[in-house]
């Protein structure tokens, strides 16, 4: 299962945005900051019109699409590596997401108070990273202590350490180069990708404030008027957007860009005729990878897997026709998963 963590500081709009993108267990929002001290934890459904072609495709009636889990982290602040705001709390909660999803306010609300009195959104980025920077500058230390490391694992760490004492990031290709001769894993913060939700006013949507930010990975959002999308009926939401100039919901914005992050994609399994499901795989994974996201026993009875595109399966009258007029291909364990591909695996009972 995909996990996000919603990371900024105090009044960012993290848990707002959360709202939005989850379908139960909402957060409580106040205008005040650390309304949030608990995680929050929440999931949605990833939206996928080829699964439901494939399920009526083939007549199946139980679909399952992929699902993506959203962990609301109550907000950092300076000094959090060292227990300012319970931040030492918070960071531990960063550990056990995929990736982070940096909220950053741009928007302007006098009745919602910035905790640094003023809106700067470069500054806020960087009390964020510097904090995550700081826990495992922290944690890298406390490795060294260890008087069992390997000459070469405190050289490497050592290494590392002088990097991030000039501000470099885990994340950094240099470090993870270094890192992945570590026997046991750091899981260190700042290794973890980042995109980052820039959350502006209703009046700054078509014309967003520009910042100087370092990634690509970035999307302008108003998580207070996406938030009120929930309650417009289903009829009336592409209408709702086109009045305020947007093209579709948050949620599938965010979702497309975790996947671009992450080098996400999707494959199907229809199996037995008795559920269409959908499932979350790094690419460039093979068969054999995604046979143990079903289940163990898939990889380790692993005979052979069929495989045919979505695009083209939609196109066939069924699976059988299909597999009847050649367009099934057979591959081994080894074979690379295409994003969209439809496959039945087939083991040793």
């Amino acid at each position: 299962m995909l996990k996000v963590g919603l990371v900024g500081l105090p009044n960012a709009g993290k848990s707002t945005l959360f709202n939005a993108l989850v379908s139960s267990n909402k957060a409580d929002v106040k205008p005040h900051p650390f309304t949030t001290i608990d995680k929050n934890i929440g999931s949605s459904n990833i939206p996928d019109d080829n699964l439901q072609k494939i399920a009526k495709k083939e007549k199946i009636n139980k679909v399952t699409p992929a699902i993506i889990t959203f962990v609301d982290i109550a907000g950092l602040i300076k000094d959090a590596h060292i227990g300012e705001g319970l931040g030492n709390q918070f960071l531990h909660h960063i550990r056990e997401v995929d990736l982070i999803l940096h909220v950053v306010r741009l928007f302007n609300d006098k009745n919602v108070a910035h905790i640094y009195s003023e809106i700067d959104p470069e500054r806020d980025i960087q009390i964020v990273n510097e904090e995550l920077l700081f826990s495992d500058i922290q944690t890298i230390k406390k490795r060294l202590s260890n008087k069992g490391l390997s000459e070469k694992e405190n050289n490497i760490l050592k290494e590392v350490l002088q990097e991030m004492d000039k501000g470099v990031l885990a994340s950094d290709e240099k470090s993870q180069e270094k890192l992945k001769d570590i026997k046991e894993p750091l899981f260190l913060l700042t290794s973890k990708k980042q995109i980052f939700a820039l959350n502006i006013d209703e009046n700054q949507i078509s014309n967003p404030p520009k910042i100087n930010i370092e990634s690509d990975g970035y999307l302008y959002i108003c998580a207070k008027l996406e938030s009120q999308i929930e309650d417009v009926p289903l009829s009336e939401r592409v209408e709702f957007l086109k009045l305020y100039g947007l093209k579709e919901e948050v949620k599938n914005s965010i979702i497309n860009l975790c996947y671009k992050a992450l080098d996400l994609i999707t494959f199907y399994t229809i199996a037995k005729r008795s559920e269409a499901k959908a499932w979350i795989l790094h690419k460039g994974e093979t068969a054999i990878k995604a046979a143990g996201k079903i289940h163990t026993d898939f990889a380790e009875k692993f005979i052979k897997v069929e495989q045919i595109n979505v695009r083209d399966f939609i196109k066939e009258e069924s699976w059988n026709r299909a597999k009847d007029d050649g367009k099934i291909i057979t591959h081994g364990r080894d074979y690379i998963v295409q994003n969209g591909d439809v496959l039945e695996f087939k083991i040793n009972s």
